[in-house]
């Protein structure tokens, strides 16, 4: 089902006005004077601005010389300014319509209505656009400390920390509505089939709140380790429709359940190495490696589940992901130092495994980068 948003229908009511206008305008071209337009669209504007100004020049097309005598107006909103000097035959004239934006929103269409010193030339000009209410920031709650265009937010991640893959949890974010209209979500989605997100009644009432549960299904988030999804949030809000909330989930085995006996033939971990990984000093601009040999000292099969370095700088080679008990490989560690800072560096590369004493175990990388 397509939902038909603020914005689509601002679209097709500004465009059967511009339509309705063009047809009367041109009804009432004078041909004395020639206007390189008849219609101004400011589109979206801020009310905080004050006042925006359209300007509408034209020509004498006739032969002989004119001056405006008087512009009218359908509002007391829109003020004209214009000269009343005369215009030769061939030379140009101005018209500036401004149009007052305090105390106003939403969608506007005012008229101007010029007359010139000689009775058969007439115009007839129109300014138009949507007005975008000024953010009340004064009335936000100090809890909302993160602004989205026209909502705030208790934050925009949904963060699922420590997570078991046997587990589901929820928790939720708050969505305030400081601007002078109501905001209305229409869709949620698409989204990993592990979320869930209830938005309620979905419609954000004028200084008020909404929550918005996020759930998340451990079993079927697939990957151990730390993993971020970004979930699409279409609204009517004439700033910006379409928002992005972000879940957040540092999934770990659960081991809990696991007899005395099967820890006992757990598989588990040990390194060729101890401390941090030293890559020494290197020359901006190089790659440098370093080995690791990594063994299963443990009575089970050992599988590496997830590798996750901290930097994209960083890559790696890992010979196999399974290792029978009392075997081992090799894991070759990559730096590429090109658009690193001239510094002493840390990183980390994390690795999850199935050994239940050291299921997430963060190696630490060391690099001098110089000239």
């Amino acid at each position: 089902m397509k939902f038909v948003t603020m914005k689509d229908m601002k679209t097709v009511l500004i465009a059967v006005l511009f339509s309705l206008v063009s047809v009367s305008s041109n009804a009432q071209m004078s041909p004395g004077v020639k206007f390189e337009k008849t219609v101004h669209d400011f589109g979206n504007i801020k009310e905080e601005l004050g006042e925006v100004r359209a300007h509408f020049k034209f020509t004498n097309v006739s032969n002989h010389s004119i001056y405006i005598t008087n512009v009218e107006t359908s509002c007391g909103c829109t003020k004209p300014l214009y000269s009343k000097d005369s215009i030769k035959p061939g030379d140009t004239g101005r018209i500036t319509a401004i149009y007052e934006t305090r105390g106003k929103n939403g969608v506007f269409h005012k008229n101007l209505y010029i007359y010139f010193n000689s009775k058969d030339i007439y115009q007839s000009l129109e300014i138009q656009g949507y007005v975008i209410p000024e953010a009340n920031l004064s009335k936000r709650p100090a809890a909302y400390s993160t602004t989205y265009s026209n909502l705030a937010f208790t934050s925009t991640i949904a963060s699922f920390k420590d997570l078991l893959n046997t587990q589901t949890k929820s928790t939720v974010l708050k969505a305030y509505n400081y601007m002078g209209y109501p905001i209305r979500i229409y869709e949620v989605g698409p989204m990993p089939e592990f979320v869930k997100v209830d938005i309620g009644d979905s419609v954000i009432d004028v200084n008020d709140s909404l929550i918005i549960t996020f759930t998340v299904d451990g079993s079927k988030v697939g990957t151990i380790g730390e993993s971020y999804h970004r979930i699409p949030f279409l609204t009517d809000d004439p700033n910006s429709e379409m928002k992005f909330l972000h879940v957040f989930t540092h999934l770990n085995e659960d081991f809990s359940k696991l007899s005395s006996k099967e820890l006992k033939k757990s598989p588990a971990m040990s390194f060729d190495f101890k401390g941090a990984i030293d890559f020494g000093s290197k020359t901006a601009g190089a790659k440098v490696s370093k080995t690791i040999t990594i063994t299963n000292t443990g009575k089970s099969e050992l599988i590496i589940r997830t590798v996750d370095p901290s930097c994209s700088c960083i890559t790696y080679k890992l010979a196999k992901t399974k290792l029978a008990p009392g075997e081992s490989i090799t894991m070759t560690i990559t730096i590429d130092t090109v658009n690193q800072t001239l510094a002493e560096h840390t990183k980390y590369i994390k690795l999850y495994t199935n050994d239940p004493k050291q299921s997430e175990v963060s190696l630490k990388l060391k690099i001098n980068i110089t000239n």
